[in-house]
């Protein structure tokens, strides 16, 4: 099966605790485990502003839900350095992509400052999306331009450079359940998993549903791994 690069540093991992985001805990604790390094760093984030949700509400699944995973993956979690969409007047007017690069130049100078060099954004588009091509093309290149231009801030007290990895823009529904198989991933702690009252937590419970018509495989403890308690 196709497996795609993850970095074995220690890493940033912006999260939206949804199937994409689980995978990249699930991933960075394996390499901490092989390699006996520090915990990655894993922090909320928000960047679907076409959710059409009350932002709080969505805030207040996925919060306990990343503690659930850092607490099952070993990563340390730091929820004061989330990178929501930014409040106030007119903030819901700000285009996705606009607040897809704010997130991420937040994002990168904070893994600067923890002296991290890699930034996970677990971003996929879809393959059903209908400028699939287009939108995948645009991500990497503002991943890239943010890294080049965060990393000019560098200095002897932070990390030397920084740099924004999509390891699964471009995978499929299949590829990534073909992933969460194979890493036993408990699709059931993801944020939708407990927020049945809100309707973009429904709708992606069931997608997921249809994509698989297995039921969610349970997580086997692995070396070097803490079980959720």
């Amino acid at each position: 099966m196709l497996v795609p690069r993850f970095t074995q540093e220690r890493c940033l991992i912006l999260s939206d605790a949804d199937v994409e985001s689980t995978l990249a805990a699930a991933m960075a604790s394996e390499q901490q485990s092989i390699s006996n390094a520090e915990p990655s760093t894993i922090i909320p984030a928000w960047w679907d502003r076409e959710s059409g949700e009350n932002l709080d509400l969505i805030i207040s699944a996925v919060e306990p839900a990343i503690k659930r995973h850092a607490d099952l993956y070993a990563l340390s979690a730091r929820p004061e350095l989330h990178c929501y969409p930014p409040e106030g007047d007119h903030t819901e007017d700000l285009s996705v992509s606009i607040h897809s690069t704010h997130m991420l130049t937040t994002a990168a100078y904070q893994a600067l400052e923890l002296g991290l060099r890699r930034v996970i954004w677990p971003l996929r588009i879809p393959e059903d999306h209908p400028d699939r091509i287009n939108h995948i093309g645009t991500a990497l290149d503002r991943a890239m331009l943010i890294s080049r231009l965060v990393s000019l801030d560098a200095t002897a007290e932070t990390a030397p450079e920084v740099q924004i990895e999509t390891p699964f823009i471009d995978l499929t529904d299949a590829q990534i359940l073909d992933l969460a198989r194979d890493m036993a991933l408990p699709l059931e702690t993801c944020w939708w998993a407990q927020a049945q009252s809100i309707p973009s937590a429904q709708r992606r419970a069931q997608r997921w549903q249809q994509a698989d018509q297995r039921q969610a495989v349970q997580l086997e403890p692995k070396p070097g791994v803490q079980t959720h308690t």
